[in-house]
């Protein structure tokens, strides 16, 4: 088991499809940042979006750890990357700081985190998990994906199709 730190989107297409309880399943860890709890519960219940009470709850019953970054100096250096979020280089410098894989959809926080050696992953990984623990069956990891597509959840047509192909091998 390895520590994950959430960014904001996989927490919130997890939640938007219903599928919250298997961050609660999931043995590993499960961190984020302030910032990142703030995005998705406080300006979520501002905005009125359901996912926000889920995800409040998740927070509230301690199934995350809600970590500031220490090395601000790397924060620093990270933020100074074009494109990268406040959240996505909270929740990579959480990773590198505390050995995890960081959980993170985000292209430009993706290419950051292979540049500096921090472990990454996204939300498929955590459907593969949870598949691969027996928390949910294949069928329903699949769906999950159309489901989240179909939210807004963004990827290109070529990695819908890597993600199925991965998802039908488990």
């Amino acid at each position: 088991m390895k520590l994950l730190g959430f960014d904001s989107t996989p927490l919130i297409y997890l939640a938007k499809v219903g599928l919250s309880k298997i961050l609660e399943d999931l043995p590993d860890e499960k961190v984020t940042s302030p910032k990142v709890k703030r995005e998705v519960v406080d300006e979520g219940k501002r905005k009125g979006v359901p996912e926000a009470v889920v995800l409040e709850k998740l927070f509230n019953n301690q199934v995350f750890r809600v970590v500031e970054p220490k090395d601000k100096e790397f924060l620093s250096r990270l933020l100074r990357t074009k494109g990268l979020h406040v959240t996505d280089a909270e929740v990579l410098a959480l990773a590198r700081e505390l050995d995890g894989l960081a959980i993170v959809d985000d292209e430009v926080a993706r290419k950051t985190a292979k540049v500096y050696g921090i472990a990454y992953a996204g939300t498929l990984y955590v459907l593969v998990r949870a598949v691969c623990e027996g928390i949910m069956s294949k069928e329903r990891a699949k769906r999950a994906v159309n489901e989240m597509v179909f939210a807004g959840w963004r990827c290109s047509v070529e990695t819908y199709a890597q993600i199925m192909a991965i998802l039908e091998k488990v």
